[in-house]
């Protein structure tokens, strides 16, 4: 049982492993279509379930690849929960395959657990244990005894630090379990073989049983002959040796022809367990030759539809990018956000938003002297530096009508500080010190100039989304009005703000009054010319 077992094992692990192979190829390949076809919190859930696949599979870099992914994924959709879960499993990664920074992401998800206060004391454990583990690894006692006490404050025990003597290693991986080999040839090679050793043994066991039964004989006539011995006379005696002597000298001819009979019995069948020993072999060989063949087909099969499916999310992955830029090129990243996950927006009130016009001086004169071509590639000129400086200073642009430009500050997450008021006086400053030099170069050329008119007021307004097809994002108000309105009472290469505005920044700027300045429709308003 013991020689079958050992010459079946080598097939057997084989099956076993080409089985593993495939299983988690198919895992691997599914959790990748499934990551594509999902978005938001749930394809940063994939993509850490992918990153768990490839741990259990032994693709560490892999594995880190796909977490470093959910970890700009979740960071980028603000999830710091799942943020700490994919850089456990980037620590763990790198860990598991050697490789250095493994404790920088275990800390990472740590402060990041702290920082948004989660209760997820489970994961906070795991980060110090894989902390500990490498502290073990690396020898160092007192990283372990600081590791050692976070995971007892953690527990709200108090700690004992037993500093091992020495690393232990990790547990062998078991043994793949046996699998039966059915193939119909070497069942039947090895019941031929079973058969002839069974009537070999059989043969020889009869052989060494005749034997047994002529040597017991033997011993009895010598018992007999002994007997009659002490009775006979001294010539009988001798006449008897003499006789004895012949009958033995033939009966040891016989015996020994019955072994070298025995003899060549046994090398007969020796001979014929070696010839199907050498059929088991040869067969055993060429299944084991054909099952190699079959697994690395199937792997090179495998690799060839991995790169093409590799191939294929890469192009995916480029064409979403391309999407989400595209819409947060049209609309703000609170509205896109809104709108990828349900459909539809919902209008938003905000309570404190800074809006600014800015409109050319005689542009209808511009207008006469110019190409439309030219007027419209100096237009774009314009709009694409004032698009630039309120990106840079964290405005929105919300559109443009003919020669006005219209933007607001204060409605993106990190502009609800107040600090939008300072960013647009800075925004508007840029404007007008651009369009100068713009202008100097034009004067130089003898090219019309473009004199803004550059407005500023803040209150609050309402924001959204209107109709259902070419989706254009506008902000509704009061504090609208007032902004065009100043815009309109201002001058030529200078900015005009509100006496709202005024207040707000008035210790950071440097402002001349104008006093009270009539509008239509709105009565008189405070307004300031911006100094320098």
């Amino acid at each position: 049982m013991k020689s079958l077992l050992c010459r079946y094992l080598p097939v057997l692990i084989c099956v076993f492993l080409f089985n593993i192979l495939h299983a988690q190829t198919d895992r691997l390949r599914q959790l990748e279509e499934q990551m594509i076809a999902s978005s938001g919190a749930a394809r940063v859930e994939k993509l850490i379930a992918l990153a768990d696949a490839c741990i259990e599979a032994g693709q560490y870099d892999k594995a880190a690849d796909w977490a470093d992914e959910a970890e700009s994924f979740a960071k980028k959709i603000r999830t710091p929960d799942l943020r700490a879960v994919a850089y456990n499993r980037h620590g763990r990664a790198l860990a598991l395959g050697g490789k250095r920074k493994a404790a920088g992401k275990f800390e990472s998800s740590l402060e990041i657990l702290q920082d948004s206060k989660s209760q997820n004391k489970a994961l906070m454990l795991d980060n110090l244990e894989n902390l500990k583990r490498l502290a073990l690894r690396s020898g160092d006692k007192k990283d372990l005894v600081a590791v050692e006490a976070r995971i007892a404050k953690l527990n709200g025990t108090v700690v004992v630090s037993a500093l091992p003597s020495a690393l232990s290693t990790s547990p062998a991986a078991p043994a793949p379990p046996s699998v039966p080999f059915t193939t119909n040839e070497m069942g039947y090679e090895l019941k031929s073989a079973l058969n002839k050793i069974a009537a070999n043994t059989q043969a020889s066991t009869e052989v060494q049983k005749k034997l047994l039964d002529q040597s017991e004989k033997l011993q009895a006539q010598l018992a007999e002959k002994q007997a009659a011995l002490d009775t006979m006379s001294e010539n009988q005696m001798k006449v008897n040796i003499v006789l004895m002597q012949q009958r033995f000298m033939l009966d040891s001819l016989g015996y020994r022809s019955n072994l070298d009979s025995l003899a060549i019995a046994n090398s007969t069948l020796a001979l014929r367990e070696a010839e199907s020993n050498r059929n088991f072999y040869l067969v055993g060989m060429l299944a084991l030759l054909l099952l190699t063949g079959g697994a690395l087909y199937s792997v090179v099969r495998a690799r060839q539809h991995a790169k093409v499916l590799s191939e294929k999310n890469i192009i995916i992955r480029e064409e979403q990018q391309r999407s989400e830029d595209l819409l947060l090129n049209i609309l703000p990243a609170l509205v896109a956000e809104e709108l990828k996950k349900q459909g539809h927006t919902k209008a938003r009130y905000f309570e404190d938003v800074s809006v600014l016009f800015a409109d050319f001086v005689g542009f209808s004169k511009i207008a006469e002297k110019q190409t439309p071509q030219q007027l419209v590639s100096e237009l774009d000129t314009c709009f694409q530096k004032f698009d630039e400086i309120i990106a840079r200073n964290n405005l929105e642009k919300i559109k443009t009508i003919g020669d006005a430009y219209m933007c607001a500050g204060g409605m993106l997450p990190d502009g609800r500080d107040g600090s939008q008021l300072r960013n647009m006086v800075h925004a508007a400053r840029e404007m007008q010190a651009w369009l100068l030099q713009w202008n100097f170069e034009r004067d130089r050329l003898g090219l019309p100039r473009y004199d803004a008119r550059i407005g500023i007021h803040s209150g609050p307004v309402v924001a959204g989304v209107v109709g259902s097809k070419k989706f254009a994002f506008d902000i509704w108000g009061d504090t609208v009005n007032i902004a065009a309105r100043v815009e309109q009472a201002g001058e030529g290469g200078k900015i005009n703000v509100s006496g709202p505005v005024y207040e707000a920044v008035k210790s950071q700027f440097e402002f001349k009054h104008r006093g009270k300045i009539p509008v239509k429709n709105k009565g008189e308003i405070e307004m300031y010319f911006l100094e320098n």
